[in-house]
């Protein structure tokens, strides 16, 4: 995926839904905005530095062909940005679990995680060590709040 700067403060997500073809869906965030395009199709608005997860889903009358979990954060005016498809004019991407073995196991992770925690609060640090775990079939480290808040305080001082 392509990094490119924009000055925009906003991060559009587009998530469309096609009965059996295509099955876009939210799983945490809280967008600013939400607007319905058609009865298909739904735009999110997150500003600057807000955390987001979605599950893009493809398939065809022979089944599921591709399945992605994505967790994101929108970045700030200036920031080199990732661009993901589905979100406008890009963000910073944290977790992608990409086929159905791993987009599972992200699903797991975050239905447990959203038992003890609020998932848009949760470090993006955490989020990148997930993806790291998951894509190595390893099984993700606990998320301690206080180990990941004294880290972001150790990366401002230096």
């Amino acid at each position: 995926m392509e990094r490119t700067t924009y000055s925009r403060t906003i991060s559009l997500l587009s998530l469309t839904h096609i009965g059996r073809h295509a099955n876009d869906r939210l799983l945490f965030g809280r967008p600013v905005n939400t607007a319905k395009q058609s009865s298909k199709s739904t735009f999110h608005s997150f500003e600057h530095t807000q955390m987001f997860g979605f599950v893009r889903w493809r398939g065809d009358e022979y089944g599921t062909q591709t399945w992605r979990v994505i967790v994101a954060q929108s970045g700030c005016p200036g920031e080199l940005l990732t661009r993901i498809p589905g979100i406008q004019p890009g963000a910073h991407l944290l977790l992608h679990a990409f086929g159905k073995a791993r987009a599972k196991r992200a699903l797991r992770v975050i239905d447990h995680l959203s038992e003890a925690h609020v998932l848009h609060e949760i470090a993006p640090a955490y989020w990148r060590h997930v993806h790291l775990r998951i894509s190595r079939n390893l099984v993700p480290e606990p998320y301690d709040p206080d180990a990941f808040a004294a880290l972001a305080r150790a990366k401002a001082v230096t």
